[in-house]
């Protein structure tokens, strides 16, 4: 305990004392972490804005004609039995054609036509569009079933959109932390060089590595929390602005929400800071406690 309360109170001199150096590490660790925030913003808001759309997408699966109400039952709790499956509506002719019907007055004359060609059909949705095609053959197989609509291509398409924004949002993140560590650790790496002589002499007075490192490892950490602190600020108090412009721009990005909550995302942000300034300490003390 007196060695963590010696850490804390040598961690706040250390800031104080090395005013200029904290505030450029600060300023280093916020508009880090404000770019790596706002590439988590845009990156959850864009996963979420393609699953959104992933989970409007259906298969049809038309009955042949005659079919019995006997054998639609039966289809219907077939469908319901394959794996995947979130939910199915049973279509009859009669709705489909009332359905058309609206859909089309006023831009098709469509006076003496009668529904002889529509049957029964079946709205499938599944809890993953990844299985669209595997569902659609299963469907295809069972009897009284005439032809299985699925878009086949726009499902692939979306879906291998979403494989890659995930996949991207994992990489680039890990690449701008990174950044951000080796950044603050060159930052701290100065004010370290400056209190060599002090980190010499604990050294030859018998101090162990981790003695010398805590302070320095606790100053990190609040550098860290600070500019995260920072960063949240910066982040909400432009993301209106941000929004706006846009949705100008894009207005097909009105509905993109990352779905984050706010005091999470704050949370989250401070500790990474807090992990980033710990980083970054421990990155540049290590060259200093091998001399």
């Amino acid at each position: 305990m007196r060695t963590l309360e010696f850490a804390i109170k040598e961690s706040i001199i250390g800031i104080i004392r090395n005013g200029l150096m904290s505030v450029a590490s600060i300023g280093t660790v916020a508009l880090a972490l404000v770019v790596l925030g706002s590439f988590v913003l845009l990156a959850f808001g864009l996963n979420n804005a393609v699953e959104s759309q992933l989970a409007k997408f259906e298969m049809a699966a038309w009955m042949t004609d005659g079919a019995t109400d006997r054998q639609v039952a039966d289809l219907d709790a077939m469908i319901r039995s394959l794996p995947h499956v979130k939910s199915v509506e049973i279509v009859s002719a009669e709705a489909t054609w009332e359905k058309i019907k609206h859909e089309w007055k006023g831009r098709v004359n469509i006076e003496g036509v009668r529904p002889g060609s529509l049957t029964t059909h079946f709205r499938v949705k599944l809890d993953d569009p990844r299985y669209t095609t595997e569902t659609a053959k299963a469907i295809r197989k069972f009897p009284r079933v005439d032809e299985v609509i699925e878009a086949q291509q726009v499902v692939e398409q979306v879906v291998n959109f979403a494989d890659i924004i995930k996949l991207a949002s994992w990489g680039v993140g890990g690449i701008l932390f990174l950044i951000s560590a080796f950044i603050v650790s060159n930052t701290i790496r100065l004010t370290l060089y400056a209190r060599r002589r002090e980190i010499r002499i604990m050294q030859l007075v018998g101090a162990t590595n981790w003695f010398i490192r805590l302070p320095y490892i606790f100053e990190g950490v609040i550098l860290g929390a600070i500019g995260g602190g920072i960063a949240c600020g910066l982040i909400f108090g432009s993301a209106h602005y941000v929004n706006e412009a846009v949705t100008k721009i894009m207005p097909l990005l009105t509905q993109i929400s990352s779905g984050l909550d706010p005091i999470q995302f704050n949370g989250g942000l401070v500790a990474v800071g807090c992990l980033i300034g710990m980083s970054g300490s421990l990155m540049s003390i290590r060259k200093f406690l091998k001399a």
